[in-house]
């Protein structure tokens, strides 16, 4: 089917009173042409997309459907990657989350699937409240939660990233991040940069948004790697992830009490007030060959040590 002659439309018609077999060849041509991604905006706005939330609806699916209705997650999953979630109605932003937070649950599926599942979570998860607010009453913290536990890594690093856009929602905040047991996997991934970097940057971040809250500080502030990830990232030599730890010990020293003495005592504050003092006017950088942008990061770095020096004294 070529879908700018309006192959996306005549497909996304079959929906319905269709045979199984139908249906099954159906998603199977709209799985195909998902795999193009210039088009996938095309098929949602042909109404690719709709069709299949439909195929979601049927009761006491056989063998064979709940072979296409894995199949249909995918295709929803596929074009959810890339598709701008503000260009969605409600009803397709919302009817899409419970088929993606089955398929990441799916023990039936494999890393890709579970993969682009998570992605397009992610992607979802960055659009409003109430989009995370749908995501967390399909119980689909517990479901990233597992997934970041996958022995594929790529799996694990969308798992993060998806957790990372629900961050500012109060039950991951209060359920997710001030479980210290839960606590120690963002701290691992962080620790984990020179192994897997996507997914201690996506870590760090995490633990950059989430460390604004009190709570979650106070239990960040009792693990026992937490001296260990602010050495290892402040020392990495690497500007984005030295960026996520400043604001990291930043909130920390902003909440004071045991969150400031912890950032003390694991050497976070000598480590700003050296590296202050030795880029504060720009004049070391200049014997560095760094990009523009690097030179950018680097002033925010600096600034941001600065600040963490000034809440100290």
């Amino acid at each position: 089917v070529k879908l700018m002659e309006n192959g996306g439309g005549s497909v996304s018609g079959g929906g319905g009173t269709t045979s199984e077999h139908t249906m099954e060849q159906l998603v199977m041509a709209m799985n195909r042409m998902a795999l193009e991604e210039s088009v996938r905006g095309t098929m949602v706005q042909q109404g690719c997309l709709s069709a299949l939330l439909k195929v979601e609806e049927k009761e006491k699916p056989t063998d064979s459907d709940k072979k296409t209705l894995r199949n249909a997650r995918h295709c929803i999953a596929k074009m959810l990657i890339t598709t701008n979630p503000s260009l969605l109605t409600i009803a397709q932003r919302m009817g899409s989350i419970r088929p993606l937070i089955q398929l990441v649950r799916d023990d039936k599926v494999n890393d890709l699937q579970q993969f682009e599942a998570l992605l397009s979570l992610t992607n979802l998860a960055s659009a409003d409240e109430e989009t995370k607010g749908r995501i967390v009453a399909e119980k689909g913290i517990a479901t990233l939660s597992y997934a970041m536990y996958s022995d594929h890594e790529m799996v694990r690093c969308a798992a993060t990233e998806a957790m990372v856009n629900m961050v500012s929602h109060p039950t991951v905040l209060e359920e997710h991040f001030s479980d210290s047991e839960k606590l120690k996997v963002w701290l691992a991934f962080a620790l984990d940069h020179e192994e897997n970097f996507e997914c201690a940057r996506a870590a760090s971040g995490g633990l950059a948004m989430a460390s604004r809250d009190p709570k979650v500080a106070e239990v960040l502030s009792t693990m026992k790697k937490l001296g260990e990830m602010v050495k290892t990232l402040l020392e990495c030599g690497n500007l984005e992830l030295m960026h996520r730890m400043l604001v990291i010990i930043l909130n920390m020293m902003d909440h004071g009490k045991q969150c400031k003495e912890k950032m003390i005592s694991c050497g976070a504050l000598a480590f700003c007030a050296a590296y202050a003092d030795s880029y504060h006017d720009g004049s070391m950088a200049d014997n560095l060959e760094f990009s523009a942008a690097d030179r950018g990061a680097l002033k925010v770095t600096v600034d941001l040590a600065k600040e963490i020096v000034k809440l100290y004294n």
